[in-house]
């Protein structure tokens, strides 16, 4: 029996240790349990094989329940198998290893997704546990999968109350695709080549955009499937120490790596480019996280001081792609896009945080406690940056000469003005045609979190917090080529080009001779702010990135609540909370909101445990300004147009109407109820639900009406007996969000706008198809250099540039069940686990809007193509479908004392439907614009797995 009960306690300690050491890791929660698909619970190597211990509490008949009503779990029974070495150590452990067998479609991406289960010898656990009682020292390991792709294992060791260590490494692989058509060499390294059996000639060889869509096309389909996906292998150490009776320390270090590739969208050419092809993208990931610091703890008070920093290191900083797409040439620069395309990907990255935590417990003021965070954090990164383009010679707009800022000297503030040199052309291919070499980027964060608790009646608690939390943005970059003095980025290695120019209507600028004249004044500005909007010159165009928007926020938190105690089992509690925002360039400079949250806990009925909740949250602001942004955008920079026959919705960046639904008023109801109920002595059954309520009162366009999310729970736990335990599970969630959108038309200067009883809108009068269809003019509105902001800036019925009836809508639904059994048998010779999983997922999503006035149908004469448009309207898209089942068993018989027989069995199979990639499979290149899907999609699969392992005991 002392030996028992040691164990009993060395399992308890081992389980409280694991549970400190949760902040060794970066991601608290992900590797402070170690396992995988085939261990899911924790491997504890204090028990004996899964039996139920007969004198643990919970083992009693009726089941034993904990005070609140719970059934307790079923306690394992420790092990009996204890050595004991020469030197009084004494120990135990396991190893458990046999054979797989897995058949079916055990290459589907859904199927390997986290783990890595394939056929043969396979090592499924092992674990050891020893300790001195005379030193009270220990070690303890554990791990699984050996050598597999989902491999883990754990180790820890030190003295009881004065000292440990523990190290862990685990491995998680990732499948992105398994139907991905790859056309090139070197994936996961820095350079794409074409795959030289392929065929394709980088840029398309120069033949044409039709060939190059044919070849690629060709290609694709002879490719077979290969997978894209990574592993993420994860390692790390923490020391812990007792240093008085008061004192502790701590510090650990973690290093995580990712490598591998993952389907990306490369895209060439000026604008939207020319067509797109999934290149796969290197991934090459390093994580640095450091972790130290001391705790304080005595009767009354505790302090906990931390440094903590986290390196992000990528190994592939620069990936270079051999574009395999035809682009013509460039109306800019003459020359067609280059062959290789460079991506710089993520950025080296630090963030480091101190922090100090305190608490102070007050027995003699209302037996309060008051508690306090102070935390400091950065954030930043300073990448080398890249060349626009590596295309030497690279000129537009046929600027051939450089502005006088000196190197290292360039400001968009206060730049000196001086002489023009002239340079050769092509200032585009070096870093010097960048206004800075590194990004320079930085964010800077506090939190202040203040809280009291105070019991000022013996029947009341109460309770307040502040917590202020505020980032600074200390981020700049100005797009300005300080060799050229032009505005603006080149995009796509030189095949395009965002620039800032004059309007090449003369009209807006009579005082210069031309509009190339004028845009050499803007360019003879050197890259000075204030000297380019003294010009006055109109621009052509309003939109065009100027420099970074730095982001950054402060929120503030004030909590009150209360918890009264009408009885012994039956209390109420309130809770009131306002949260509030202050943005800099963001739609709304403050947002606040308020949540009212009131609950209410019996325990005292008979057989059952009630609780239930209901908050209401009410969120305003500012007034909500629709476009802070000009000050980024070239608009900020130069004059807005006057001259009749100019195109000005590049001025006008987004629909006055449209509201963010982070930012817009909001108004929200969330109910919640859970109800514990004993059916029998040993029959427990819970219902729990919730229904939220979301509504936008202010968003005529944007997320907007009511979006509902409403979840229904059932569970049952059964213990007939010590030998056996049942549950099982249902699970519902349903889900409905509404948008609102409005596909834009046109503003020009000059123009009057007809707007049609069919929603269509023109500057043309009358057509004879519309006379016949009998289509009549509602209105006109003219547009004039004093009314386009107005007039085209709001959604209106007579808006030239956003006409309601351009407006779309599309409703999103989603319904999800999840139902799970599972059953516990100790037959006595042997033990029986059995568990089943089922989840089904739908979405759907239906449309509406106006086929006549978006130019997609011809009133009252539609084409046969035209009514296949119509036909999609509604529900026209069928719904996304995704359902999986999970069955698994095990039996384990033993066979002696050390060694048992455990035969198990797996079946996976799930069915995705999603129409994004109907076709895509047997006609990668559906469009004649190059644009090339090789990821094929999720696929079907249904996949056995049989086992016979051996578990021996040490």
């Amino acid at each position: 029996m002392q030996t028992r009960s040691r164990i009993k306690i060395l399992a308890a300690s081992v389980a409280a240790a694991l549970a400190q050491m949760a902040y060794a890791d970066s991601g608290v929660g992900v590797d402070t349990v170690m396992g995988n698909a085939m261990n899911p619970r924790p491997i504890n190597t204090t028990t004996r094989g899964g039996a139920i211990d007969a004198e643990g509490m919970g083992t009693r008949e009726p089941a034993a329940r904990t005070p609140t009503g719970q059934m307790y779990n079923m306690p394992l029974a420790p092990t009996e198998e204890i050595n004991t070495s020469a030197g009084g150590w004494e120990y135990f452990g396991h190893v458990e290893a046999g054979l797989l067998g897995v058949s079916g479609d055990k290459g589907a991406r859904d199927f390997k997704r986290y783990k890595d289960v394939d056929g043969g010898l396979y090592v499924d656990s092992f674990g050891v546990t020893a300790n001195d009682k005379k030193s009270a020292n220990f070690f303890e390991a554990s791990g699984g999968g050996v050598g597999k792709d989902d491999q883990f294992y754990s180790v820890q060791f030190g003295r009881y109350n004065d000292w440990r260590v523990r190290g862990f490494y685990n491995e998680t692989p990732h499948v992105f695709t398994s139907t991905y058509r790859n056309l090139w060499n070197g994936t996961g390294t820095s350079s794409l080549t074409l795959n030289n059996a392929s065929g394709l000639i980088p840029a398309g060889g120069g033949v044409s955009a039709a060939a190059t869509d044919t070849n690629i096309g060709t290609v694709a389909l002879a490719t077979p499937y290969s997978e894209l996906g990574l592993v993420r292998k994860k390692g790390g150490a923490r020391f812990d120490m007792d240093l008085t009776g008061e004192w502790k320390m701590f510090a650990s270090y973690s290093d995580e790596k990712r490598k591998g590739a993952r389907p990306f969208g490369m895209v060439s050419g000026g604008g939207g480019g020319t067509g797109g092809v999934e290149i796969p993208e290197s991934i090459d990931y390093n994580t640095h996280d450091f972790l130290a610091g001391l705790q304080f703890a005595d009767r009354l008070t505790s302090v906990n001081l931390s440094i903590s920093a986290s390196l992000f290191r990528n190994n592939v900083s620069t990936m270079s792609v051999q574009n395999p797409m035809f682009l013509a040439a460039s109306a800019a620069t003459g020359t067609t896009t280059d062959p290789l395309a460079r991506y710089d990907l993520y950025p080296d990255n630090n963030f480091y945080n101190l922090k100090g935590e305190f608490a102070r417990s007050l027995p003699d003021f209302y037996k309060g406690r008051l508690t306090g965070v102070v935390s400091l954090s950065r954030m930043s990164q300073n990448d080398a940056l890249l060349a626009s383009t590596p295309v030497a010679g690279t000129a537009f707009g046929g600027v051939a000469a450089a502005a006088a800022v000196a190197a290292g000297a360039f400001t968009a503030a206060v730049p000196a003005v001086g002489a023009i040199p002239t340079v050769a052309g092509g200032q585009w291919d070096t870093t010097a045609s960048l206004s800075k070499q590194n990004a320079g980027a930085r964010i800077n964060t506090k939190l202040i979190d203040l809280g009291i608790s105070l019991q000022p009646l013996d029947k009341l608690d109460v309770k307040g917090k502040v917590r202020h939390y505020e980032t600074d943005n200390a981020t700049e970059y100005w797009a300005c080529n300080p060799l050229t003095g032009q505005w603006g980025r080149v995009i796509n290695e030189g095949s395009g080009a965002a620039l800032l120019n004059a309007n090449n209507n003369n009209n807006n600028n009579p005082a210069y001779a031309s509009s190339a004249a004028a845009t050499t004044a803007i360019n003879a500005a050197a890259c000075n702010v204030a000297a380019v909007k003294a010009l006055g010159i109109v621009g052509s165009a309003g939109n065009v990135n100027i420099r970074n928007i730095p982001y950054e926020y402060k929120q503030t938190n004030y909590t009150l609540g209360a918890d009264y105690r009408l009885s012994r089992t039956v209390s109420v509690n309130a809770n009131y909370e306002r949260e509030a925002y202050e943005r800099k360039h963001r739609e709304r400079t403050d947002t606040w909101e308020d949540k009212f949250k009131f609950g209410y806990v019996n325990r005292g009925l008979e057989d059952a445990t009630l609780r239930l909740s209901a908050e209401h949250d009410r969120r305003r602001g500012s007034t909500y300004n629709p476009d802070p942004y000009d000050e980024f955008y070239s608009a900020s920079l130069t004059a807005a147009p006057t001259a009749a026959g100019t195109n000005v919705t590049s001025w006008i960046h987004i629909n006055s109407l449209q509201r963010k639904f982070d930012l817009a008023d909001r108004d929200q109801n969330i109910f919640n109820a859970r109800l514990n109920y004993m059916l029998q002595q040993n029959l427990d059954a819970g219902v729990s639900l919730q229904i939220k309520d979301a509504k936008y009162p202010d968003s005529a366009y944007g997320r907007n009406d009511h979006q509902k999310q409403n979840s229904l729970n059932f569970d049952l736990n059964w213990q007939p007996s010590n030998e056996m335990s049942v549950y099982g599970y249902y699970s519902f969630q349903d889900g409905r969000m509404k948008q609102k959108g409005l596909q834009q038309n046109a503003c020009v200067i000059g123009n009057t706008y007809n707007f049609w009883s069919d929603g269509s809108v023109s500057t043309a009068a009358q057509t004879a198809a519309q006379a016949l269809a009998g289509v009549t003019l509602v209105g006109a509105s003219t547009v004039t250099a004093a009314n386009f902001a107005s007039l085209c800036g709001t959604a209106a019925d007579l808006s030239p540039l956003y006409p309601s009836s351009r407006s779309w809508t599309m409703t999103q639904t989603d319904h999800n069940d999840v139902f799970g059994l599972g059953l516990k048998y100790d037959l006595g010779h042997s033990k029986l686990d059995l568990d089943y999983t089922f989840t089904a997922g739908t979405t759907g999503i239906s449309y509406t809007y106006n086929a006549a006035a978006l130019g997609l149908a011809t009133s009252g004469a539609p084409t046969a193509a035209q009514l296949t448009t119509l036909g999609l309207i509604g529900s026209g898209f069928s719904n996304l479908k995704f359902t999986q089942h999970v069955f698994s068993a095990g039996l384990s018989i033993p066979m002696n004392k050390t060694t048992a027989l455990r035969l198990l069995y797996r079946y996976e199979g799930g069915k995705i439907r999603d129409w994004h990639y109907d076709g895509v499979a047997g006609n990668p290149t559906p469009a004649a614009n190059q644009q090339t899907y090789l990821d094929s999609g999720p696929q079907d699969y249904k996949v056995n797995a049989v086992g016979v392992l051996l578990h021996f005991k040490i």
